[in-house]
């Protein structure tokens, strides 16, 4: 009899659980796990810390003048895991969230570009660069929020940034990390000109959709004491869908960025304050199992609204600023325009095997001061992807890079004038 009980316990649990994973207010795990095997023509040592293992769209000097060949995280797509959930509330509203955190899968730690930084202060021995994961326990997304079928969505916490989606949607290769400069530079993929700013904190977010139109609207709340528009941003999207042709445009600008960087002390990193803005415009179009993409993007960096050092700040994520009571905390100078444009598209040969290419061209404005320069960085992307099931798949791509122009060939140390990566990788999602 207690062996019956027992057994009739467990089957109410199992039935339980199933119940409850079918039911419409439910919580779920997801994940992706994405690793490639590669070579980068020039470059410093793979890091661990840094989400993307490897840097392989920005220029190398020419005293990198070595190649490495290694385990790379997120190939295609960085590796991450996360919890979702909604409730219904009835009446067409449901309360949501999401918590997601990037990890890097060849070794299981958080991401953290910040890290990178510090371990390559005073001198860079690996690959470093600012970015927006920086080893927070949810560094992806982390938001909850509410929803109505007519009114649309209302979130608030850590979000992407609007330009970080529609280059999801409209990049040719996918947004890939490898082989794509939207996936390899958090700066024009996501950040409007800034890595860490591909996701922001402290927002509010609005969306909705009437008929074939997206649009929405995120503002960002500082939180600094006595100044209420220091750290604050806002942005704008706007979408038109209609059978196989889309359209999608983003405008975004924000106050007191701060970009990372090593420092010349062991274990800090060092900050820069801008202004930003930028905007982003572009569409896709469907033909059989074609589809091209293409775009332009422009972003601009400029002097802060505010002081550094009335913002507050002496750490960031768990580091010391090495600049903090510097003026070199904030940018000064003329302002720093660049434009980014592409095109490229993907063909599926069959169901499971699709062909995507891309070519960009990365186009720095010379500033008023000359701080910048002009210049160009054309970027070749060919990414074979092979589908065994919807949750796994291979992969084989390249990326090839050239440097022109007066920003590349500085008088003192310049640039390699080109730099590609091989690689391939599988990709499981769950």
């Amino acid at each position: 009899m207690n062996k019956k009980l027992i057994g009739l316990g467990m089957l109410l649990a199992v039935n339980g659980a199933f119940a409850q994973t079918a039911d419409p207010s439910s919580v779920e795990v997801y994940g992706i796990i994405d690793l490639a095997v590669g070579h980068v023509a020039n470059s410093l040592s793979a890091d661990p810390n840094y989400g993307n293992t490897v840097n392989t769209v920005s220029p190398t000097k020419t005293t990198v003048n070595t190649s490495v060949n290694g385990m790379f995280n997120g190939g295609v797509q960085g590796s991450r895991w996360g919890v979702r959930g909604s409730e219904d509330l009835g009446d067409g509203l449901k309360a949501f969230f999401t918590l997601e955190s990037g990890f890097n899968a060849q070794d299981g730690a958080l991401s953290n570009s910040a890290a990178s930084l510090a371990s390559n202060s005073p001198k860079a021995t690996s690959v470093s660069a600012g970015g927006s994961l920086d080893g927070q326990l949810f560094n992806r997304q982390a938001f909850v929020g509410l929803s109505d079928a007519k009114l649309g969505s209302i979130t608030f916490g850590r979000t992407y940034n609007p330009i970080y989606e529609i280059v999801t949607e409209y990049d040719p290769v996918f947004q890939s990390a490898l082989f794509s400069p939207f996936g390899a530079s958090g700066a024009i993929g996501g950040g409007g000109g800034l890595s860490e700013n591909a996701r922001i904190d402290n927002t509010i977010r609005y969306k909705n959709k009437v008929g074939p139109v997206d649009f929405g609207v995120l503002y960002k709340l500082g939180g600094v004491s006595g100044n209420t528009s220091a750290e604050s941003g806002y942005a704008l999207n706007l979408q038109y869908v209609q059978g196989p042709f889309g359209i999608e445009g983003v405008y975004e600008a924000f106050k007191d960025v701060l970009h990372s960087a090593t420092s010349s002390v062991a274990g800090e990193i060092n900050v820069t304050n801008y202004n930003t803005s930028a905007y982003f415009i572009a569409a896709k179009y469907q033909i059989d199992q074609a589809t091209v993409r293409g775009g332009y993007e422009s972003f601009t960096l400029k002097a802060p609204s505010d002081t550094f050092s009335s913002l507050g700040a002496s750490t960031l994520f768990g580091f010391p600023l090495g600049n903090a009571s510097s003026a070199s905390a904030n940018f000064v100078g003329a302002k720093q325009t660049t434009g980014v444009w592409f095109i490229g598209g993907d063909y599926n040969f069959t169901p499971a095997l699709n062909l995507a290419i891309g070519f960009y061209d990365q186009k720095p404005h010379a500033s008023d001061d000359n701080k910048q320069l002009s210049g160009n960085v054309y970027s070749y992307s060919a990414l074979l992807d092979y589908h065994f099931s919807k949750r796994t798949d291979v992969y084989a791509g390249t990326m090839y890079s050239s440097y022109k122009g007066a920003n590349y060939s500085l008088p003192l140390v310049a640039d390699n004038s080109s730099n590609y990566v091989v690689a391939t990788g599988i990709r499981v999602k769950f």
